[in-house]
């Protein structure tokens, strides 16, 4: 049971960790719910996507 708390709390900081990051992109200033209701997967394609702006040669 412990294994799962251990899981379930490294995700949740993931998350809150990966939507502080993209919070501080302008274009998702007002969407903080909206991050919030996505799962630490979408976070994390959304921040790959971002970061993938900023490569040169990409996009």
């Amino acid at each position: 049971m412990e294994h799962k708390n251990l899981l379930r709390m490294a995700v949740e900081s993931r998350k809150k960790h990966l939507i502080r990051c993209l919070m501080t992109l302008e274009e998702n200033e007002n969407n903080e719910q909206h991050l919030n209701s996505l799962t630490l997967s979408e976070l994390e394609e959304e921040w790959k996507r971002y970061q993938g702006r900023d490569e040169p040669g990409i996009g």
